[in-house]
């Protein structure tokens, strides 16, 4: 058994961890795995030690199991599926084969993006129409800010027929802001108001991360594209939400019905394919080359969860503008 051997396993992605009679459940992309207090007092410490330097001695010495059993154990966790072999890992994969295990990921990533606790908030009645109103907002910018990322995508494919793709999207997609625009209207802001107002900061890192991975990497740009088109491919994923809003905050369905609107013309134009049919254009793509790409996808998960907090915590407060005014530097 030599140091090698042990970092021949990497830690998969654990969601969540919750007490379960007297153990720990550990939640990773397709199950749940159940450790005993030990147990899982080790694999946190041989999940810890793995991405290190530090020897095998130093990691016995602190576990209390020689070499043969924390081998051993290793191997059980691996079975289980909180580790993996990095040498079971493909050096290269057609891009239909990348898309299915895409495809797996996504409902996890989609869970954690909408894990922030204004959904719960909103949902049980502890929020507030202004909140709702901050939401559409937010959408507006973000929808609007298209005309950023999205012409970039187009300007840095390399591939004529992924170029295609991205522009026949942006053409069926650059004018979808006026859905939450009007939206608003029926809220009681005019026209005028909603196009003066400025973004959050996160609808606006948001956007920048967007125009980031255009330019560095159109696969990595359309992996983010399809987890923010992931959320319009079923109704009974967001119905709910805007008809609890409607009965739960007094708000009318003419703020509620261009939203479904415009959801419906996202499933029309069948935006939720494109990152497969982008796929389908590349023959093979290198198990690094696809780990930065899945590393995106990633990030702006965390960006729309992040994005979800300063939502909550500038709408939140009722001494917010709504909508947020530009800076004027003769007013401050």
């Amino acid at each position: 058994m030599t140091q090698a051997n042990l970092h021949a396993y990497s830690p998969r992605r654990v969601y969540s961890v919750t007490p379960c009679d007297g153990a720990l459940a550990f939640q990773v992309r397709e199950c749940v795995i159940e450790l005993g207090p030990a147990e899982a007092t080790t694999y946190a410490q041989l999940a810890e030690w793995l991405p290190t330097v530090r020897s095998v001695d130093e990691l016995c010495t602190a576990v209390g199991m020689d070499e043969a059993k924390l081998t051993r154990f290793a191997a059980h966790l691996g079975a289980a599926g909180l580790l993996y072999k990095k040498a079971d890992l493909p050096a290269e994969l057609s891009g239909e084969a990348f898309h299915k295990a895409f495809s797996e990921i996504l409902p996890s990533w989609l869970s954690e993006a909408f894990s922030h606790p204004y959904w719960q908030k909103m949902m049980s009645g502890l929020g507030s129409k202004r909140l709702y109103t901050g939401w559409l907002i937010e959408l507006y910018h973000y929808t609007r800010n298209a005309n950023r990322h999205m012409p970039l995508s187009c300007a840095h494919s390399r591939e004529k027929a992924i170029k295609g793709l991205h522009a026949k999207h942006y053409a069926e997609e650059w004018d979808h802001y006026h859905f939450f625009a009007k939206a608003l209207t029926a809220l009681g802001y005019t026209r005028a108001a909603i196009a003066e107002s400025v973004p959050l900061p996160m609808t606006l890192a948001l956007s920048n991360f967007m125009r980031q991975a255009a330019r560095e990497d159109i696969l990595a740009y359309s992996i983010c594209s399809a987890v923010l088109e992931g959320t319009t491919t079923d109704r009974s994923s967001y119905n709910p939400f805007y008809e609890a809003c409607a009965k739960l905050y007094d708000v009318p369905q003419e703020a509620i019905r261009p939203i479904y609107a415009h959801l419906d013309l996202d499933v029309q134009y069948q935006h939720s394919d494109l990152f497969h049919e982008v796929l389908c254009k590349v023959p093979s793509i290198s198990a690094e080359h696809a780990s930065r790409v899945l590393d995106y996808g990633h990030q702006l998960v965390e960006h729309i969860w992040l994005w979800t907090e300063n939502i909550d915590n500038y709408y939140s407060n009722p001494k917010s503008a709504l909508p947020r005014r530009p800076f004027d530097p003769f007013l401050e």
